[in-house]
Order: C-alpha cells, then sequence, then structure tokens
C-alpha cells in the first residue's frame, strides 16, 4: 500500500485517481493516465497535470513530497542544504522514527512507540511512501537483503519479515520471550540481539540470534550471554558485532560460522550504536539521566583483529555545547574518512575524521535526530520527534 509522501506536512498530496509515481527521468503519471513529463517536472497531486518544476520547487525538490528544510533553496542538483522527504509515520499526530536501513537507493525505516507502529519506505531521491507493515508494537532496529525486509518490534518481543515490496501480510519469523532489539543482515544470514530484562539488566535470555537464508530455522543458541545486556549489531562476512549495554558494558564480535565470541573492549559506558569498516569497530558509548552522565560519553573505536587497545575518538570535553548524547553511528569507507554520529539532546548530526585528528563538525542542528546511514554521497537519518522525518545531507 503506497502513502502520501506528503502526509501532515502540507507538502504534495496523492490524489484520489491514484498513486503519484516519479520516474527515473524525473517524469511521472499519477495512475489517472497521464502520459508522463518532461525531464524535470511531475504531476505531484494527481490531476495529470505536470504543474511542479522539481529543479525549482523547494516543496517538491527532485521528487514529490521532498522538502528543502530551513528555507533551503531547489536546483537541478537538489536541496542547497537538508532534504526531508518522508514524515508522518506512524500517523502525522504520532510521528516517530527510530532506525533505518538503505538498500537498493531505498530508505526503510521503523517508526512509532507502542502498538500502532509502522515499517515503510521511500526512494532515496524522495516520492511515494510504501507502508511494509502496521500495528507492529514498538518496532526497532531494521535491516534488509534481497529476501526481503526484517525488524524487531521492541515491545511484541518478536522478528518479522515482510517482502520488499510490501505485497504480503508481515510474518513472524522469531516469537520471544524478551525484548529483541537490533537486526542486521546480509544475503547469507540475519542476526538479532535480545535481552533479558531492562537496559543494563543481563539474565537469561540474553542472546544473540541467527537465521540462515533463505528459509532457515531460527538458532536462539547461536550466542547466549546471561552476563550481558545485548542492544544493536553490525556485520562483515566473518563477525557480527554487537555492544553490551550495560554500566560497565562490553564490544564484542561473534564468529558467524561457530558462535564463538572475543571481546574487543570492555568497561565502557552504556555502549549504544555499532558500525564497522574494514578494519575497525566503532561505537558510541551513551549514557542517559540518571546514569553515569556527560562525562562517560564517547564515540570509541578498536581494531577488528583486537591489536592494541581500544581509541577514544570524541569526548563531551571537545564540545561546546552542553549535555552532548551520542547516539546512532555510521562510517564510510575511506581509509581518510569520517565517522558520523546523531545526538539526542543537543540535537545535532555530527561526524569527525575516523582517526580522531581534527575537530568535530556539526553537519546538522536541529530536531530529534535518531538512526543513521550514508549512501550515494549523502548522510541520512530519521528524526524520533516532531514530524518523524527522514532527511537527507550531501557528505
Amino acid at each position: 500500500m503506497s502513502l502520501d509522501p506528503g502526509a501532515g506536512s502540507g507538502g504534495a498530496s496523492v490524489g484520489q485517481g491514484g498513486q503519484a509515481t516519479v520516474g527515473e527521468s524525473g517524469a511521472s503519471s499519477s495512475g489517472g493516465g497521464s502520459s508522463g513529463c518532461s525531464d524535470g517536472w511531475a504531476d505531484c497531486d494527481g490531476d495529470t497535470v505536470c504543474e511542479v518544476n522539481l529543479h525549482g520547487d523547494p516543496r517538491n525538490c527532485g521528487a514529490c513530497g521532498a522538502v528543502c528544510l530551513d528555507d533551503g533553496t531547489c536546483s537541478e542538483t537538489g536541496c542547497s542544504g537538508a532534504t526531508e522527504i518522508a514524515r508522518g509515520y506512524p500517523t502525522p499526530d504520532d510521528a516517530n522514527g527510530k532506525h533505518l536501513f538503505i538498500y537498493e537507493d531505498e530508505v526503510y525505516w521503523t517508526a512509532g512507540e507502542g502498538a500502532n507502529g509502522s515499517v515503510q519506505k521511500v526512494p532515496a531521491r524522495g516520492g511515494p511512501v510504501t507502508l511494509l507493515a502496521g500495528g507492529q508494537n514498538a518496532p526497532y532496529g531494521i535491516a534488509v537483503n534481497r529476501h526481503g525486509v526484517f525488524w524487531a518490534n521492541l515491545n511484541g518481543t518478536n522478528l518479522m519479515r515482510v517482502d520488499r515490496e510490501g505485497e504480503e501480510d508481515p510474518k513472524e519469523i522469531v516469537d520471544s520471550s524478551f525484548a529483541t532489539l537490533g537486526v542486521a543482515a546480509d544475503d547469507r544470514e540475519v542476526f538479532w540481539a535480545q535481552r533479558s530484562a531492562g537496559i543494563g539488566m543481563p539474565g537469561r535470555g540474553s542472546l544473540i540470534g541467527q537465521i540462515t537464508m533463505p528459509d532457515g530455522l531460527p538458532d536462539d543458541e547461536f550466542h547466549e550471554d546471561e552476563r550481558a545486556s545485548p542492544h544493536l549489531i553490525a556485520l562483515d562476512e566473518e563477525f557480527v558485532y554487537w555492544v553490551d549495554r550495560s554500566a560497565r558494558g562490553t564490544v564484542n564480535r561473534t564468529r558467524r560460522g561457530t558462535g564463538e565470541t572475543d571481546r574487543l573492549a570492555d568497561s565502557q559506558s552504556f555502549p549504544y550504536a555499532i558500525a564497522v569498516d574494514d578494519a575497525y569497530v566503532y561505537w558510541t558509548n551513551s549514557p542517559r539521566s540518571g546514569n553515569d552522565g556527560d562525562a562517560a560519553a564517547a564515540v570509541m573505536r578498536a581494531r577488528k583483529d583486537r591489536a592494541g587497545a581500544p581509541e577514544v575518538l570524541w569526548t563531551p570535553a571537545e564540545d561546546d555545547v552542553a549535555h552532548p548524547s551520542p547516539d546512532c553511528i555510521a562510517v564510510d569507507d575511506a581509509q581518510d574518512g569520517f565517522v558520523y554520529w546523531t545526538d539526542q539532546e543537543t540535537p545535532r548530526v555530527l561526524r569527525k575524521r575516523k582517526d580522531g585528528s581534527g575537530r568535530q563538525q556539526v553537519l546538522y542542528e536541529g530536531g530529534a535526530p535518531r538512526g543513521i546511514a550514508l549512501h550515494g554521497g549523502f548522510v541520512f537519518w530519521v528524526e524520533e520527534k516532531g514530524p518523524g522525518g527522514v532527511r537527507k545531507l550531501p557528505r
């Protein structure tokens, strides 16, 4: 089911005559029989008239419903600043974005705190939003491969799957008695993290689970760890990497073939999110109010091969804003590239050199950024509050 990309925003809407779609060349058709538009023009209201200049309209910049934020201008190359490509999920009155994943030029994300949560996707350039699943109970981590879309319902204590087009009904593939959180996938396998109880409370039921694609049975004994509180996870060809979100938390790698686990870092303060490149694993330490406080917040990295000690890349001491709280994290592939993270408390999207050199760079300030990903020269993030928008900014 496809929904209005401008719901709740004052952006473009789709008329009842049919779904408006933007073609690869920028042309569109409305489902009402339009033969298409000239390059750079689109029918964004479904009336078969190509009324929108996609190279000049800041409310429909590059695609219907793609809005240039902060009074930005629109040109043939896109918005002059940040672009909001979707908003208003699970509902315009209760928008709440969580985590996102980008696969084949489409952005997939989870939204919602309670039983009315949703999973949806939008083209990376903007355009119609496709609802993949509604009525989900606090959908959280999400990952996509050629076999489908996979996400964890934190309150529903389960793992779900749906096809990438949303043509089939969502299917429960893991029924757990414990909170399900992080999800990671490639075409070989899907992994999920679950914890026994609340944040930082280890016990029976804490584990990293595995599903072999395309139709393998869930293995909830792949790696059990009653001493940990697993949270978010990441993959490479050999290992699944995960954080233990505890007061004296750990960062770990578990071999995909055997479940054997090595520790990469210990005595970390409430590690939250994790990302990897060819040589390093990166993570955020993110104490919340009532935990360790600002001083323990950090962006960190450690070598995958376990050589040397973990390195501190960023701490609040080098920031000029009070009470920063690093949240989700992403890293590019360049050897001299950057690590990116969101900060909900300040709120900002930031980056810094992967080796820790130089100063932090604030890419965007405002909103309530949560999940983050890199794709095609852009940094993407999803807003947890306000319009719950999916936003992007050139890197």
